[in-house]
């Protein structure tokens, strides 16, 4: 080990974290993700690479081609600044090693990172909001409708609830398992997660489809027998149920959406009717 060589400390660690916030913000077509990764890594190369001419070719090898999810990109951060730590201290790494284990890593974490936060857990949140308003009371009939708050800011809670634990621990975890990425990988268990908010989500537009069908079976008046007008209500649910159906066959990734979209037809029907 090169003993002249400064060692990474937390605080630069942390100076990564805070960076790859703005992964997204140097987004190009070329190169995607890879500006914005090279940005959040620089505080590592400041510290690992006192000369120039050696930060400036360290920080050349990464504004080429990475795209991985954003959430997740902290973990292969943590990785690379392990690497290129071991590589200014002349140990078993080189170029191709790190360039290597850079892509090994953002593939998988691309490939479960955008169906668990963008197919899953987006929708989730969005469910989640629409709830929150109809569940909220109105506080002054006579007055503004403030319920319409409470959707954005329930859907903001519930999607970073989940998103910025990832965010925040990444780059520490990543740095802590360079040796091991692939047990890194299972230990995130997002399979199991995804399985966890797809049931939520399950449960979210239950709740929404009964409270919408409450309110409805109110307004239809069942307790004065008026049967035509009730099944004239409820026959936009039924048709929305039956296209379902098709869709989840057609596209049976996307279940929170599908459910989402078969329930707004219904009430776009049933506002007609």
């Amino acid at each position: 080990m090169n003993e002249r060589t400064p060692a990474l400390r937390s605080s630069d660690l942390a100076r990564v974290t805070s960076r790859s916030f703005y992964l997204q913000a140097f987004f190009t077509a070329e190169r995607q993700q890879g500006p914005g990764f090279a940005f959040a890594l620089l505080p590592v190369l400041r510290r690992l690479y006192p000369d120039d001419e050696a930060r400036g070719k360290a920080l050349q090898r990464h504004l080429g081609f990475f795209s991985t999810h954003p959430v997740l990109s902290g973990y292969v951060l943590g990785l690379v600044a392990r690497l290129e730590e071991r590589l200014a201290q002349g140990e078993d790494a080189d170029d191709g090693r790190i360039e290597q284990m850079k892509r090994a890593m953002a593939s998988p974490l691309a490939a479960m990172g955008d169906p668990l936060f963008w197919v899953t857990l987006r929708p989730l949140a969005g469910l989640v909001g629409v709830l929150g308003m109809v569940l909220t009371p109105l506080a002054d009939p006579a007055g503004p409708d403030w319920r319409v708050l409470v959707c954005p800011l329930l859907s903001l809670l519930t999607y970073n609830a989940v998103a910025l634990p990832f965010r925040f621990a990444g780059v520490s975890r990543g740095y802590a398992s360079g040796e091991e990425p692939g047990k890194l990988l299972r230990s995130l268990r997002l399979t199991d997660l995804k399985s966890v908010l797809e049931r939520a989500g399950a449960f979210a537009f239950g709740a929404l489809a009964v409270s919408t069908v409450a309110v409805l079976a109110s307004s239809a008046g069942l307790s004065a027998r008026d049967l035509g007008h009730a099944a004239l209500v409820f026959a936009p649910f039924a048709l929305g149920a039956a296209g379902a159906v098709v869709a989840f066959r057609l596209w049976p990734g996307r279940g929170v959406e599908v459910s989402l979209l078969s329930l707004l037809l219904a009430l776009i029907l049933s506002a007609r009717a």
